[in-house]
């Protein structure tokens, strides 16, 4: 007898994982053992993960490692004020 294995779509991020697990971003920094407002600083872009958390939370999520690291999460707004 044959059984289908259905492989999951890898994580792309964090914010992915935890949707698609359910976990809340207190849980994932509580099993990080990072403190809430490090989590939302990742989350949100406004905190660079360094390779030592990334590792740790690749571990956890699956999500890869280079995923974590890419910086800037948000795109950088260009200034009104550049020079020609």
């Amino acid at each position: 007898q044959y059984s289908l294995i259905m492989k999951t779509k890898p994580y792309t991020s964090l914010q992915d994982w935890m949707e698609r697990t359910g976990t809340p971003a207190g849980e994932l920094a509580r099993r990080a053992k990072l403190s809430r407002s490090q989590m939302s600083m990742i989350l949100s872009g406004s905190r660079r993960c360094s390779l030592a958390n990334a590792l740790l939370l690749s571990t956890l999520t699956g999500v890869p490692v280079d995923k974590l690291t890419a910086w800037p999460k948000v795109p950088v707004k260009r200034s009104f004020l550049e020079v020609a």
